[in-house]
């Protein structure tokens, strides 16, 4: 009995083994999805392994028939899309367990079929792009013809993440994508609203966008700076604030800056793009050497503007500017930073990232530090008004000239290694575009070692009276009253120093052409009525 019981196991398993191997584990068909673009639309199949299939092309139709695949039960046999460049799929039984997906295309679309493999949380993939190559023409046409007759300064913001790529996701289900996506829009229409500006998006909607595409995107509009959004993660949930990053041809500047650009540029791979392209959009380190002292210096000193504004929204993670080999920043003609917002990982933060408040502040802030780089021309003439040495003024002869800066006096700064216009500005207490206009530069013009630099400071007799003070020309002019001036002491605020010289904080904000949230520095000079 013993002997016949363990011929009849032998004989089943014997059986198992002959077996077609598709018959004990079949390929399934999880889902589809799809995401539509401007100039594309993507078809995204979810596979349980990785799939084995051939491709028949049709006029206006395309076949993928996928081998050793299980019929799905919870997928829709058709689906009906109605997107640029696909009308409908579906989805048919063919003998010997295979499957057939079926798309119904549009005219005058091209193609492209890739296997994506498992990685992270995504399932192995088979993508679909449904190319609109008339479309895509007339928008490389329209951003170059933006480019050829512009007037206003070019301001690229890039939206991070996008469609399969939903970047970090906090406690709630709150997605990076959706949420720098909703800043970003908000800063366009900020700057749009604004003379002297054209700002525009490297992605509009849900969709994802290649590295490569998006440093392109830049390159035709001939942007005069880029504005990555994106919001942090960490895991520690406690972590929080903003920080600012720029590209480095060298190493990280620190740990958590190579982490975070090891991270980000992983986006290509989540995102679909085939083969990481991303990965490979390396450039020769000569040419990023040749705009090491300019464009990667604009880039720090935008940077070092636009954390001095976030300073004064919330905390910040990193005072300083932090510096790592983002790919998505390798423009080395054009200033370029990556700006986290806030941490997606932090349950507060992340209800700030939700916030529209928080939002429109996030997207004021940006917009601010970017009047401030690149400051317009005033249209508006200050009357200049002298002040003698017994106290009494005149005004200017009429026919003096306008926009004409006071005769102070000018002396000389030579430029050091790893100086910045910012810097330069910030340390003699004066404006980027002072510099520029005193110096006759341009802002992209470089920064060479060793130049020598006009720099204005304000002509200060002994008892503290400046001899020179332009005041706007309306009616506030009238008031002519000797100007003393204040040099900020650690621990001081606007209010302090208000209550201390009998004046208000609007007054001290008025004389010094400030705003409320500008912050006050260690020995800054503050005139005082």
């Amino acid at each position: 009995m013993v002997r016949i019981q363990r011929i009849i196991i032998a004989l089943l398993l014997l059986m198992v083994m002959l077996l077609p191997s598709e018959a004990i584990a079949l390929t399934r068909l999880l889902n589809i999805r799809h995401w539509t673009a401007p100039d594309h639309t993507r078809i995204v199949i979810d596979t349980s392994d990785e799939a084995q299939y051939n491709i028949v092309k049709d006029e206006q139709k395309i076949s993928i028939n996928f081998k050793n695949t299980a019929f799905p039960q919870t997928i829709t046999p058709e689906i009906i899309l109605n997107k640029p460049g696909i009308d409908r799929i579906m989805l048919i039984p063919l003998p010997r367990n295979a499957v057939r997906v079926q798309l119904s295309l549009a005219k005058y679309v091209n193609t492209k079929v890739f296997k994506l493999k498992k990685f992270q949380q995504k399932p192995d993939r088979v993508v679909v792009d449904i190319e609109l190559p008339d479309i895509e023409k007339k928008e490389i046409e329209e951003r170059k013809q933006i480019k050829v007759s512009r007037k206003d300064k070019i301001i690229i913001i890039d939206p991070g993440h996008g469609g399969d790529d939903p970047g970090a996701i906090g406690q709630d289900g709150t997605c990076e994508k959706d949420v720098v996506l909703t800043i970003s829009r908000k800063l366009r229409d900020m700057l749009n609203k604004s003379n002297g500006y054209r700002s525009f998006l490297t992605r509009g909607g849900d969709y994802y966008v290649p590295f490569k595409k998006r440093l392109q995107i830049a390159r035709e509009y001939g942007g005069d700076l880029f504005v990555s959004i994106h919001a942090d993660a960490s895991r520690n949930r406690y972590v929080r604030g903003s920080s600012v990053y720029c590209l480095s041809t060298g190493g990280a500047s620190s740990e958590a800056a190579r982490v975070l650009a090891r991270k980000e540029n992983l986006a290509d791979i989540i995102g679909g793009s085939p083969n990481g392209e991303g990965n490979n959009n390396e450039l020769d380190p000569i040419i990023l050497n040749m705009f090491q002292t300019n464009t990667i210096n604009l880039s720090k000193s935008f940077g070092t503007i636009l954390l001095k504004h976030l300073d004064t929204v919330g905390p910040l993670k990193f005072c300083n500017i932090q510096e790592a080999s983002f790919i998505v920043l390798k423009l080395p003609e054009i200033p370029s930073v990556l700006v986290e917002t806030a941490y997606i990982s932090n349950p507060g933060e992340e209800r700030l990232l939700r916030s529209r408040h928080f939002q429109e502040k996030i997207a004021e802030t940006i917009a601010a530090s970017i009047s401030e780089f690149f400051p317009l021309p005033s249209s508006v003439s200050p009357e200049l008004i002298i002040t003698k040495q017994d106290g009494t003024t005149k005004s200017a002869p009429d026919d003096a000239p306008k926009n004409t800066e006071p005769p102070t006096p000018i002396s000389i700064y030579k430029v050091k290694r790893g100086d910045t216009l910012s810097k330069i500005a910030r340390k003699y207490d004066t404006t980027i575009s002072t510099l520029l206009k005193l110096n006759h530069m341009k802002l992209n013009d470089p920064l060479y070692v060793g130049r020598l630099l006009k720099i204005r400071e304000p002509e200060v007799d002994k008892k503290g009276e400046e001899r020179v003070v332009p005041l706007k020309a309306d009616a506030s002019s009238a008031r002519r009253s000797k100007v003393c001036t204040y040099k900020v002491k650690r621990g001081d605020t606007l209010s302090k120093i208000a209550r201390k010289y009998d004046t208000t904080i609007s007054t001290l904000l008025k004389l010094n052409h400030m705003k409320l949230n500008d912050p006050l520095y260690v020995n800054q000079i503050l005139k005082l009525p």
